[in-house]
């Protein structure tokens, strides 16, 4: 049996959708793509959707859009895909990391204070994994000096804190719609906001900076980051289907915790406040974590390595960053890893998966 990392539900509603797009005859950026940031907006209870080709541009043109300049500061965690704060350094910008917190690798609100200088701008917190950051201690922190919260929700598609959905917090929050993303437009992403000219600007940003109403008329520097129809058509499919998937991933993890018992290993979990929605089932190994990433892919189960400790990065070792002061994060980024949470698990394969977690131990003592 093999067990692959992700593989994304795509059937006859997303190629249907795909078909009468192209029979359309419009499959660049138009109606379609309206109409899936409307609706990804509604769902996320957020007034304005502006649909980018990638969750990184997302965050781009969210970033951008706040206007930072070159050595302005972002408070955000290190651990994370290095795509949260790539876009930090294009805007030539300093990522400022702050540890996490040991229960829900999230960044701990607690740590955050102590980072802001008189260069902060922002605050660019990730929802990890699909279980919410604690918000409201951060917004008050934020409130208080006066910085804007940017939402990376790129793992967190309808995600809760304290019953409202993640998104529609911050002055701005980023999705993706990558392949292997609780729901996928193939390859795509989405800056959501309340304010109308945030909107308008990054609308301005995802298209070379042209206004609408003057074609060829640049007043800002813009990027290419335009969705097409097609891939918006893809999406809307997704979208219809994206509560069906979380009930499922959250069945899925319910079930392994059931099946797994190996003291080694602790499996995801989700705090009082939060309805996680596991985009991944991340794995902490207490010890011998190599051997057992080894193991379960002898055994046909695919893993990852924890996403990366970011100030470990070359292109971030020139900041010269004392990796102790987030110790959190760099030790769960050395014990842990994760393996599939699909909502198309079948019982046969989440008995597999949890029968070779459990045995993983064992065989490599």
């Amino acid at each position: 049996m093999r067990i692959p990392i992700a593989a994304p539900d795509i059937g006859q509603d997303e190629i249907e959708a795909v078909i009468e797009t192209m029979k359309s005859g419009w499959v660049t950026q138009g109606r379609k793509v309206e109409e899936f940031e409307n609706s990804f907006a509604q769902y996320c209870g957020v007034k304005y959707g502006v649909a980018v080709s990638s969750g990184t541009a997302a965050l781009h043109i969210a970033l951008a859009s706040l206007r930072l300049k070159t050595g302005d500061e972002v408070i955000t965690t290190p651990l994370s895909c290095v795509a949260t704060t790539n876009p930090i350094l294009y805007l030539n910008a300093k990522p400022v990391f702050c540890d996490v917190d040991p229960k829900t690798l999230n960044i701990d609100p607690a740590q955050i204070e102590r980072r802001i200088t008189p260069k902060t701008k922002a605050i660019l917190p990730v929802h990890l994994f699909g279980h919410p950051v604690d918000v409201d201690p951060l917004l008050e922190i934020a409130e208080r000096h006066g910085l804007p919260v940017v939402e990376d929700a790129a793992e967190a598609h309808g995600a809760k804190y304290k019953g409202k959905r993640v998104g529609a917090f911050g002055r701005i929050s980023c999705f993706s719609f990558y392949a292997d993303k609780a729901i996928t437009s193939v390859e795509g992403g989405m800056a959501l906001t309340n304010d109308f000219q945030l909107a308008e600007r990054m609308r301005l940003l995802r298209s070379f900076g042209m206004q609408k109403q003057k074609k060829f008329c640049h007043p800002i520097l813009g990027y290419n980051y335009k969705m097409s129809d097609i891939h918006a058509a893809i999406g809307l499919a997704q979208l219809r289907k994206l509560d069906k998937y979380i009930l499922r991933k959250r069945k899925n993890i319910r079930y392994l915790k059931e099946k797994i018992d190996n003291s080694n290993l602790t499996l995801p979990g989700e705090q009082r406040y939060a309805f996680n929605v596991y985009y991944v089932c991340h794995v902490l190994a207490e010890k011998r974590k190599s051997k057992i990433v080894k193991y379960l892919e002898r055994n046909g189960i695919e893993t990852r390595p924890l996403l990366s400790f970011i100030p470990e990065q070359p292109p971030y070792r020139r900041y010269g960053y004392n990796a102790s002061e987030c110790r959190i994060a760099r030790d769960a980024h050395q014990k842990g890893f994760y393996v599939s949470n699909s909502p198309l698990l079948s019982t046969k394969e989440l008995d597999y998966l949890a029968s070779t977690l459990n045995g993983a131990s064992s065989e490599v003592k």
